[in-house]
């Protein structure tokens, strides 16, 4: 099985340098949960931006 994940080739970031990745990564859960085995996989981009926060208004003390 590993052999065939390694077989699968590279994917290469444009954004990210160059830099290649595996295309399919064998991991355990286990592996996950403890720390020892991580994701290789380039960051990703959030394509939403944040809206910025409204500042709050005074209360009205008078009906109009």
């Amino acid at each position: 099985m590993r052999t065939e994940a390694a077989d699968s080739g590279r994917y290469t970031s444009k954004l990210w340098h160059d830099k290649d990745y595996p295309r399919i990564q064998i991991l355990t859960v286990e592996g996950l949960l403890n720390g020892t085995e991580r994701i290789d996989a380039p960051p990703q981009l959030n394509p939403f931006a944040m809206a910025a926060r409204e500042s709050s208004r005074e209360k009205q003390t008078e009906m109009l």
